[in-house]
């Protein structure tokens, strides 16, 4: 579950109690010691090797992250971007390598990438356990919940696949994305 910090720009991600990291939408765009980040200072610890960092604060991995990239995209950015840009050109076989390198250095969005190139590649199998991980990460994302309804479809586990559907339609109702759930829903019936 995330929940928010500093608006809309920084989130937490926990589970249960527990703090297991952090998001920053529009990371150039971040100045975490403006007036209003005051929680990116004294909320949970870190530690980031990469950073050489242990027990920081979300705002002194931000800062540090700031100075050792400035706007150089980090590795699992350049893995991510060069995944998405793989699929589109409907190279799969290649998308399904970045995602996993992308997986790899612990950039937990590539589940939700990897899980769907899998499902275009008709390994329904390896693309539910990659987007069941991610709905359990990620639970109000209307897109993700869709995208394992349509695995577990392929799969014939037609309760799962309804249970998963009928979450991303409540999302959206919510005020989430627009997904195809309906139509896929409607299939099930």
């Amino acid at each position: 579950m995330t929940r928010g910090v500093c608006s809309d720009q920084v989130g937490l991600l926990y589970e249960s109690e527990r703090c297991l990291g952090f998001h920053v939408n529009d990371f150039s765009d971040l100045d975490p010691e403006a007036e209003g980040f005051e929680e990116l200072w004294t909320g949970p610890r870190f530690d980031v090797p990469q950073l050489g960092l242990v027990e920081a604060s979300a705002g002194e991995v931000c800062v540090a992250a700031k100075a050792q990239y400035a706007d150089e995209p980090t590795l699992n950015r350049r893995y991510f971007d060069s995944a998405v840009a793989a699929g589109s050109e409907d190279r799969h076989e290649d998308a399904v390598k970045l995602w996993r390198a992308c997986l790899e250095t612990g950039d937990l969005m590539a589940h939700y990438g990897l899980g769907y190139t899998l499902y275009e590649l008709g390994d329904f199998r390896g693309a539910y356990r990659h987007l069941r991980a991610y709905t359990e990460i990620t639970p109000d994302n209307a897109w993700a919940r869709s995208w394992l309804g349509r695995t577990c479809i392929a799969l014939g586990e037609r309760d799962e696949a309804r249970s998963a559907l009928q979450k991303a339609i409540a999302l959206e109702e919510e005020g989430g994305d627009e997904t195809d759930a309906p139509e896929l829903l409607a299939g099930l019936t």
